[in-house]
């Protein structure tokens, strides 16, 4: 008997990280996987895919664009997203959400969550949000798999941690309205004189028009310091000291127990209360800068990075990571995503339905 398709759904290459080593689960099992790219979104991000696909070495997995699987009229077993869009409705019996990141609670926690028949959270924060008809089940965070088997560059590790005569810091910015870029890229560049400063960008910043200001400040100030996001776990290991604002970085930062700085300027708390940025004082984000050390200035970070640490909440970050970023830390989440992904596929047509899903796609879709 053939075993059911799932579909993994990217608008990103960022996207094959995340589910990554669910794939690999579901293929232990027996399922046959692939990736379904879509070609409608922003030319940058369409190409940085059709690149990436071209290098993967995984062995089995299929590849599709989204517009042929509509053109062919293919309907899949199951569908896996970060989030829903309309661009997906009606191409799988099963719809499941794979998140990508906490930041943002207003939009991450949104109604269209009622589109999924299975949501896959890191910890109970999202699951006590989300479980709605019991759609929602804590399996941690499958991406994180990988940092806690260490199944990451070693090597890298190893080089950047040699003969090393000052910290090492790496900086993750977000892009949009929330970046710190604009503010702080000239004062981080001085701090060059003192500690090695790797720089992470954000894929938004590298491939979106509108993060065109943004990326000219990089390249002037950056331009030998920027590393790729592919190495994220092995340049967080090395790291003495990450500096991030408001992004999703900071909940690997702090999923990996490293000291982490919230960079803060003027007006940033005016736009943290506005509709456009999708947070509140409840958001996840917010919540995770009473939990760690924030700076406005570069004294600040000077003072920061000299004094060991001696400021960090270690009973308050440990619940938070708990809470937020991966209930369990052991390195089975995929295991555990993957379990629930074939439950779902098994059972799911004798389960009790979720009647206002029912209603409202039948509403908005007929």
């Amino acid at each position: 008997m053939t075993r059911p398709t799932v579909g993994f759904y990217m608008e990103t290459a960022f996207h094959y990280d995340v589910y990554k080593n669910i794939i690999l689960a579901l293929q232990a099992q027996g399922h046959s996987c692939t990736l379904v790219l879509a070609d409608t979104c922003e030319s940058a991000f369409v190409q940085e895919m059709l690149t990436q696909v071209k290098t993967l070495r995984h062995d089995g997995l299929g590849v599709t664009l989204l517009s042929s699987l509509r053109a062919q009229r293919r309907v899949l077993d199951t569908l896996v997203s970060p989030y829903y869009t309309p661009l997906i409705e009606g191409i799988a019996r099963w719809q499941v959400r794979a998140m990508y990141g906490l930041a943002k609670d207003r939009w991450g926690h949104a109604w269209w969550n009622a589109f999924y028949d299975l949501i896959l959270c890191y910890g109970d924060h999202s699951r006590d949000r989300l479980n709605i008809a019991g759609s929602a089940v804590t399996v941690g965070n499958p991406r994180f798999d990988d940092w806690h088997q260490r199944r990451y560059d070693r090597q890298l590790v190893n080089a950047l941690q040699r003969n090393k005569t000052k910290p090492l810091v790496l900086y993750a910015p977000t892009f949009g309205d929330l970046c710190s870029i604009p503010h702080w890229a000239e004062r981080l560049n001085t701090l060059q004189q003192e500690c090695t400063l790797l720089v992470k960008l954000h894929h938004g910043t590298r491939l979106r028009a509108t993060e065109a200001a943004s990326l000219r400040l990089v390249e002037k100030y950056f331009r030998k310091n920027l590393v790729s996001g592919h190495a994220t776990f092995a340049l967080l290991e090395a790291a003495d000291l990450v500096l991030t604002d408001n992004s999703g970085f900071i909940f690997d930062a702090i999923h990996a127990d490293k000291r982490t700085v919230m960079l803060t300027w003027p007006g940033l708390d005016t736009l943290l209360c506005g509709a456009d940025t999708y947070s509140d004082p409840g958001s996840a984000e917010q919540i995770a800068s009473e939990q760690i050390e924030t700076a406005g200035t570069l004294d600040e970070v000077r003072t920061l990075l000299n004094d060991g640490g001696a400021q960090r909440d270690i009973n308050g970050v440990t619940a938070f990571r708990t809470r937020y970023c991966d209930k369990y830390q052991d390195g089975q989440a995929a295991t555990r995503a993957a379990e629930a992904i074939s439950r779902l596929m098994a059972t799911g047509a004798d389960a009790p339905k979720n009647f206002y899903l029912q209603s409202l796609r039948q509403r908005l879709f007929g």
